[in-house]
């Protein structure tokens, strides 16, 4: 139910920016810069099975989520989580043939124990969830009740559902789910029945008891197990023993499959395409509050390959970043030395092209046209280099801003995940040098270890959301990951250096071009601007050729390259063919 004064969040911060203003950035394999930076929330989806063999328990797990305290009958253990902070909200819904009891999360869960048997159980399926900080608090309850009445409770699941946010900037729900189905008198179904592996000549079918009886009179038999005089056992129908001589009936128990065959019910919640299914009806439904709200971001369950994206591997340097090159892979480093080397190169030309302009004033008409057209090739380059350095620079450091306070969760999650595993180890260590007889202290150990499980499992589950928000695999990708952005904030600072050099040699370069141009006699204004118009696409078509030895052109940067160029420089020669226009026409009337 709800808890009073708790649900208070009117806004939830991310890691980093606020929701208004924050850009979901991925660092993308190849070519290591932002290929797209768009509006995205943050998604997450995760499912787990909550199961005896793995030292948990549904009580437990339903007492943490919902930080309340509860007793399991099966093992005798107390869970009090009433201290736990973090829980805003926990609500159970339940489908119609579900006893109203099970609205106390208390008795729900016993049931849920007491059904199964074996010490191996699968209690309960967990979903966690990310909710989008773009909703508010009354959103995402509408949300959650929306999404799981209709792709859980509504297929017969009970479902028991909780709000959790505790440190302020990570909204999400956890979502228990039962896994028998319900009859229409609200009692647990089973989860399997035994099939009989049956044998009509050579053919092997699987039955159930109900199956078997009209199989039966099409010819289908059991099949037992017999052994004959040397030993040797077989599986073999009644018919075909009596067939062959020898052999002996050694066991009651007819062939069945293993574990059984699965209700339909169960077969289809515990498939593949179930969680396929859920994926994406979450991310449906989150999109559709999102647009209702106004929002401009949304959410995608599509992995990176299934949306064509190519990721580019987190190690950039050294021998590392030479081998990927090598196999044609495109690293970052490699990238940036090469485009030093080719605005050294830039450079170099531009202060010929000032030198041999100086020259130039004594020469025709031709030679000052075509000197000033490639001057201002050169400064389109140096210009596109700036944007393109700007541009780099920009994106790098806003993957770096975004990213790194991520990282800092991610360790800490990872150090509180470590100490809670070795709190865990020490303790049963303890418990079991106890004797059998010490009763209440072995007790008391069993509740610390159960409680530090369910701790162990939150914190997994938050260092697997971060791992997604990183698009990372698993530890070793995270560290590596680290390395790739202390890489990027190095050659942030060189990207820095050349843009300094970049915006000081356009300057230099600018001044004389306009010095040089304002130089052209009033006469020869106009035919310098049109021999300058001819030569142009020439030199254009130059400049493209030089571009397509680069691995990245930025088309929509270098028309903007011009265009500033051009702004500056192409004034001075209206102005010179305006003053010559005028004199002509002086020159007529008088």
């Amino acid at each position: 139910m709800p808890r009073e004064g708790q649900f208070s969040l009117t806004e939830v911060r991310t890691y980093s920016p606020p929701a208004s203003q924050r850009w979901y950035v991925r660092p993308l394999r190849r070519e290591g810069l932002l290929r797209k930076c768009c509006r995205i929330a943050i998604y997450h989806f995760e499912s787990k099975i909550i199961s005896r063999g793995a030292g948990r328990s549904a009580i437990a797990a339903a007492a943490y989520q919902s930080g309340e305290k509860l007793y399991n009958d099966y093992d005798g253990l107390t869970h009090d989580y009433t201290k736990k902070g973090g829980v805003l909200y926990t609500e159970i819904l339940l489908p119609p043939q579900a006893p109203t009891a099970w609205k106390d999360r208390q008795t729900l869960w016993a049931a849920v124990e007491s059904a199964e048997k074996t010490k191996d159980s699968r209690l309960a399926r967990q979903l966690i969830v990310a909710l989008p900080i773009e909703l508010g608090r009354d959103d995402w309850l509408l949300l959650l009740r929306g999404f799981i009445r209709t792709e859980c409770v509504d297929k017969g699941m009970c479902a028991d559902f909780a709000i959790h946010d505790p440190d302020g900037h990570n909204p999400h729900a956890h979502i228990m789910l039962t896994m028998r189905p319900l009859d229409a008198h609200g009692k647990w179904q089973s989860k399997t029945q035994k099939e009989y592996l049956c044998r009509k000549a050579d053919k092997e079918r699987g039955f159930t008891a109900q199956e078997f009886l009209p199989a039966k009179e099409d010819g289908w038999e059991k099949q037992y197990k017999y052994k004959n005089a040397a030993g040797v056992s077989a599986w073999l129908t009644p018919t075909q023993a009596a067939r062959e001589t020898g052999w002996e009936r050694c066991s009651k128990q007819p062939k069945a499959a293993k574990f059984g065959r699965q209700n339909p019910l169960c077969a289809r919640w515990n498939s593949p395409e179930q969680l396929l299914d859920w994926r994406e009806a979450w991310a449906d439904a989150v999109n559709r509050a999102l647009e209702e709200k106004q929002q401009s971001a949304r959410v995608t369950h599509l992995s990176h390959a299934a949306l064509g994206l190519d990721e580019q591997p987190t190690v950039h340097e050294g021998s590392q970043a030479r081998n990927l090159e090598l196999r044609g892979i495109k690293a970052d480093r490699c990238e940036l030395n090469r485009q030093i080397r080719a605005d050294n190169k830039l450079l170099r030309e531009l202060k010929a092209q000032l030198a041999k302009l100086s020259k130039v004033v004594e020469n025709t008409v031709g030679h000052i046209a075509e000197t000033l057209e490639r001057l201002r090739s050169s400064l389109i380059m140096l210009q596109y280099r700036l944007l393109v350095n700007r541009k780099r620079a920009d994106t790098w450091k806003r993957q770096v801003n975004y990213y790194r306070p991520i990282l800092q969760d991610y360790h800490a999650v990872t150090q509180q995940l470590a100490d809670k595993k070795s709190e865990q180890e020490n303790l049963q260590v303890n418990r079991n040098v106890l004797s059998p007889l010490q009763i209440n202290q072995r007790r008391q150990l069993a509740e610390q270890i159960a409680a530090l499980t369910e701790e162990i499992e939150e914190l997994r589950s938050r260092q697997a959301m971060i791992l997604h928000n990183l698009d990372c695999k698993n530890n070793g990708e995270a560290k590596r990951f680290g390395s790739y952005l202390d890489k990027l904030e190095e050659m942030q600072e060189k990207l820095a250096t050349q843009r300094e050099i970049h915006t000081q040699q356009l300057s230099i370069g600018t001044k004389q071009y306009l010095e040089i141009e304002n130089a052209i006699h009033a006469e020869d204004a106009a035919a310098v601007y049109q021999q300058c118009t001819a030569v142009r696409p020439i030199i254009a078509v130059e400049r493209e050729q030089a571009l397509l030895h680069e691995s990245r052109v930025d088309d929509a940067a270098i028309q903007l390259a011009e265009q500033l160029v051009d702004a500056k420089n192409k004034y001075s020669y209206n102005k010179a063919n305006q003053r010559s226009t005028v004199r002509s026409r002086t020159d007529r009337a008088r």
